[in-house]
C-alpha cells in the first residue's frame, strides 16, 4: 500500500501545471524511438532550406517525432491556418496546415497551452518568406498530433525582450513580451480595417518601432487601438525582412494604460536610450550644408556625402531632446559604423550645449565639443561601441549632437544604431588571454586528422583570401568522411578565475551544423591524435545561417570551469560523412578575461 501511496502522489506532481480535457479526443496510438527537438529540425532547415521527412531524409523518418507546447492556436481568427509551437528544447516553429481546398482539415485540434506530440513523417520543414514552418500535408492533420496533456500554463509564458532583440532574430516564432511600448498612431484606430489586413506601428520609449500585423477576420479587429503606453504579448514573425508582431488575444495581452512616453523636444530623464531602427524618434537633424542628410537605412541613423561615384560637401548635425543628468556618474554610449573617414577631429565630433532649444538652428546657441576617439570600422556588419564621460554635466539640462562634416572629394560614413545616455561609468577594457586572427596561417594550432578518407590530401587549411582556417571534405563533386580537429596551443589559466572564449565563424552546406561543427575543451591533451585525452564539449550560442559566406561572432563561451590550469587546449572538431560535408570557415580566435 505504501508503494501504491507513493506512485499515486508522483503521477499528481507530474501533471500539477497541466490538466487533461476528456471534451477533446486524446490519440493513444503515436510513433516512438526518434525524438526531434524544435533546434535540430531548424538547424536541418538552415543547411536545405526545404525537405520532406522521408527515409531519404532520415532512414528512421516513419517514428520522428517533435514534441513542445502550444503557444498560439487559431482560436481567435488572427492566426490563420497554423499554431505556433514551443519545444522542449525551448527553440519555436510555425505549424501549417494545408487547407481544406488543397487536402487539409478544416482545423487543428490543439490549443494555446497543449502539450503535444507531432509526427513528423511526410511534413514539408520550409522557409516561407524567412519564417521556419513545419507543414503538415495529411488530409486529417489531427492524425499526426498526440496532445498528451492540456493548460500548461507555466510553459507558455512570455519571454521579455525588446524590439530590438526581435529584430535581430533572437525570439523568432516565439511568444514574447514588451514593456514600455505604445501605439505610434491611435486615434480613431481599430486594430485592423474592415476587410483588410492591417500593419499598425508599435514603438518603444527608447524610439524603436515594429508593426503589429492583423487578419480582418480575427474577432477583435474592430477593437480601438489603447492610446496609453505599457505591456504587450505576442508571437514573434517575419515576411520577407519585415519583422511583424502577431497578437493572439489583446484582451488579454495588451495592458496600456500608463502615461505615453515622451516625444521629441520633451525633457528626457536619465536612462535616455534612442535606437534609429526605424526613425529618427526623439532626435531631430538639420541640415547646414549640403544636398545629402541624415538618412534611416539599415535601421541606422546614417550619414555621408557620397552620392552614386561623388563625393560631396557637407555638414549636418544629429541632435537629441533635452536631457535632465542626474546622479553620481553618467556616460554615452554609442553603437556605430564609421567607414573611410581620414581625419575624425574634423569630420566627425561629439558636442553637448546647456542652452540649445529642441529643433532650432543649432549655431545660434552654445556648443562645447566633448572629446572622443572614434575608429574606422572593419566592415559594414560589426558595430563598435563607444562610450563617452559625461560627468561634467551632471545637475543640468544639456543636448547631445553628433556633427558630421564632409568636404568634395572625400568623405566617411557614419551609420547610428543607438545612443544611449546613462547613468555609469566606462566598461574596463577585457584582458586578452590568448589570440589568433589565422590572418596569416595557422599559427601555433595543430592539425590532427583522427579520420579522412585517402580521397582527401587534407581536412583544414589555411585560406590566404578570407583570412581563416577552412575545413571542408567535398572533393570532385563528392562528400567524403572525415574527422579532423584544429588544436590550439597550451593556454596558460592558471591565474585567473574567469575566462570567455569567442571567434568568429561561417559554413555553408552543413545539414546538422551543431553535430558536424564542434568546439572542445581539455586540460590533459598533450600532443598527437586527440582520442587519447579527455575533452569536454562547448556549446556554440550563435551560428551563421548556413545560407551565406558571412561572418557572424560565435558568442560567448564560458570557460571559467577550466580556469587554474595551465595547459588548457580548444579544439574546433569538424566531421563529415559520405552525406553531409560542410565547408566550415573559423578565425579571430579570443580568450579573455572581463
Amino acid at each position: 500500500m505504501k508503494k501504491l501511496a507513493i506512485l499515486l502522489i508522483g503521477i499528481t506532481m507530474l501533471f500539477a501545471s497541466c490538466k487533461k480535457d476528456n471534451d477533446k479526443p486524446f490519440i493513444n496510438v503515436f510513433p516512438t524511438g526518434n525524438d526531434w527537438t524544435v533546434g535540430r529540425i531548424l538547424d536541418s532547415l538552415s543547411a536545405l532550406n526545404s525537405y520532406q521527412f522521408d527515409t531519404v531524409f532520415d532512414r528512421n523518418a516513419q517514428n520522428a517525432v517533435v514534441k513542445g507546447y502550444v503557444i498560439a492556436d487559431e482560436t481567435n481568427g488572427n492566426i490563420y491556418r497554423t499554431f505556433y509551437l514551443r519545444g522542449e528544447d525551448g527553440k519555436c516553429v510555425a505549424v501549417y496546415r494545408r487547407g481544406a481546398s488543397d487536402g487539409g482539415s478544416d482545423q487543428f485540434n490543439v490549443r494555446q497551452g497543449d502539450y503535444i506530440g507531432c509526427k513528423l513523417y511526410g511534413s514539408v520543414v520550409s522557409s516561407y518568406n524567412n519564417l521556419p514552418q513545419l507543414q503538415l500535408q495529411e488530409h486529417d492533420v489531427n492524425s499526426l498530433i498526440v496532445i498528451y496533456q492540456r493548460d500548461c500554463v507555466d510553459k507558455v509564458q512570455p519571454v521579455s525582450t525588446t524590439i530590438e532583440r526581435i529584430q535581430a532574430g533572437e525570439h523568432l516564432c516565439d511568444l514574447v513580451k514588451l514593456d514600455d511600448v505604445q501605439f505610434e498612431s491611435f486615434s480613431g484606430l481599430t486594430y485592423s480595417e474592415v476587410g483588410s489586413n492591417t500593419n499598425r506601428t508599435l514603438q518603444s520609449c527608447s524610439g524603436e518601432s515594429i508593426i503589429v500585423r492583423t487578419n480582418s477576420y480575427a474577432n477583435f479587429a474592430a477593437e480601438e487601438l489603447p492610446e496609453g503606453r505599457g505591456s504587450l504579448v505576442s508571437i514573434a514573425s517575419v515576411f520577407g525582412t519585415t519583422w511583424q508582431l502577431l497578437l493572439r488575444n489583446p484582451r488579454l495581452d495588451v495592458s496600456m494604460t500608463d502615461a505615453r512616453c515622451g516625444a521629441g523636444g520633451d525633457l528626457m530623464d536619465l536612462p535616455y536610450v534612442q535606437n534609429f531602427a526605424s526613425s529618427f524618434g526623439s532626435y531631430t537633424t538639420y541640415n547646414e550644408l549640403g544636398n545629402q542628410e541624415w538618412i534611416i537605412d539599415f535601421q541606422t541613423a546614417k550619414m555621408t556625402g557620397k552620392e552614386g561615384d561623388n563625393y560631396y560637401a557637407n555638414e549636418d548635425w544629429l541632435i537629441s531632446s533635452p536631457i535632465n543628468m542626474t546622479g553620481d556618474n553618467v556616460i554615452a554610449e554609442i553603437q556605430y559604423i564609421a567607414r573611410y573617414f581620414s581625419n575624425f577631429d574634423n569630420e566627425l565630433t561629439l558636442w553637448v550645449s546647456e542652452d540649445y532649444i529642441y529643433d532650432e538652428y543649432p549655431y545660434d546657441f552654445t556648443w562645447e565639443q566633448v572629446p572622443v576617439e572614434w575608429q574606422n570600422s572593419a566592415d559594414w556588419n560589426t558595430f563598435n561601441l563607444k562610450e563617452v564621460v559625461l560627468d561634467d554635466y551632471i545637475g543640468k539640462t544639456v543636448t547631445f549632437a553628433v556633427k558630421y562634416v564632409s568636404v568634395e572629394g572625400t568623405c566617411g560614413t557614419i551609420e547610428i544604431k543607438s545612443i544611449a545616455i546613462k547613468n555609469g561609468t566606462p566598461t574596463p577594457p577585457p584582458v586578452t588571454i590568448f589570440g589568433e586572427s589565422f590572418a596569416q596561417g595557422q599559427g601555433a594550432f595543430t592539425i590532427e586528422n583522427v579520420a579522412m578518407d585517402p580521397a582527401l590530401n587534407y581536412v583544414w587549411r589555411h585560406d590566404q583570401q578570407y583570412s581563416c582556417m577552412k575545413a571542408s571534405a567535398y572533393l570532385n563533386g563528392s562528400n567524403h568522411t572525415s574527422q579532423s580537429w584544429l588544436i590550439s596551443p597550451a593556454i596558460d589559466l592558471s591565474e585567473y578565475d574567469a575566462a570567455t572564449l569567442t571567434f568568429e565563424h561561417t559554413y555553408r552546406y552543413g545539414v546538422i551544423p551543431t553535430e558536424e561543427m564542434r568546439v572542445y575543451v581539455s586540460t590533459d591533451y598533450v600532443t598527437g591524435s586527440p582520442t587519447e585525452a579527455t575533452w569536454t564539449k562547448l556549446d556554440i550560442p550563435v551560428y551563421p545561417s548556413g545560407s551565406s559566406w558571412t561572418f557572424v561572432n560565435a558568442g560567448n563561451i564560458d570557460l571559467s570551469a577550466f580556469c587554474g590550469n595551465s595547459d588548457v587546449h580548444i579544439a574546433f572538431r569538424y566531421h563529415s560523412t559520405t552525406e553531409s560535408s560542410a565547408t566550415w570557415e573559423v578565425k579571430d580566435v579570443v580568450v579573455f578575461q572581463e
